[in-house]
């Protein structure tokens, strides 16, 4: 019951993130989202600090392992699981776009840890999907996969990180887009090509 109480809470304060950004979630907020009081609330999260890293740690690793239930379907190809991969983390990334930027969630020592966990399961994930692409004869092979899968990493990370694109008339998901479709256009095989006209970074 205390488990499902403060996955509850939990859910509630990345909603109210979602759509707020983070001045938007307060203890009273996520109590009335929640349907719990305030005590409780405070039973859980000793602070709203502590809240908010516990918040975006849950966000960031429910749609890491989203993306990998996707990716690791026996039922779907290989293009058109990369292409549902592209899809959702395309659409994370939108809506995830409060979480996982501003200035005290880079500096929040909680979230270090949880945003080294990612990193380093991202990594493993990326490697896998560059892996079976060579496998297939999308991707050239006189790439070495690892190095390709950094090449990968500090795009998609730079961008996550990046900050400064609130007055623009674009977002991240919009310039991941375009420099996933500069970089697998790069790299990709005629077969590769054909294989991924229809993919969301083309469309």
């Amino acid at each position: 019951m205390a488990d499902e109480t403060r996955e509850r809470i939990l859910e509630a304060a990345s909603t109210i993130i979602l759509e707020s950004g983070l001045d938007g979630l307060t203890m009273e907020a996520a109590a009335d989202m929640a349907g719990v009081s305030r005590k409780t609330i405070y039973n859980h999260f000793e602070s709203r600090n502590v809240l908010l890293d516990e918040a975006a740690a849950a966000w960031i690793r429910g749609t890491l392992v989203a993306l990998q239930e996707v990716a690791g379907s026996a039922d779907l190809p290989f293009v058109e699981k990369l292409n549902a991969v592209l899809e959702r983390g395309l659409a994370d990334m939108r809506q995830g776009s409060r979480i996982l930027t501003g200035r005290r969630m880079l500096a929040s020592s909680r979230l270090a840890v949880v945003r080294q966990e990612l990193l380093d399961r991202l990594r493993g994930f990326i490697e896998g999907i560059v892996r079976a692409a060579m496998d297939e004869g999308m991707v050239r092979s006189d790439f070495d996969p690892r190095r390709l899968t950094v090449v990968l990493m500090n795009v998609i990370v730079g961008l996550a990180t990046h900050e400064g694109f609130e007055d623009e008339p674009f977002s991240k998901a919009d310039i991941l887009k375009d420099s996933l479709r500069a970089l697998v256009g790069g790299i990709q095989t005629p077969k590769g090509k054909a294989a991924m006209r229809g993919s969301p970074i083309f469309a």
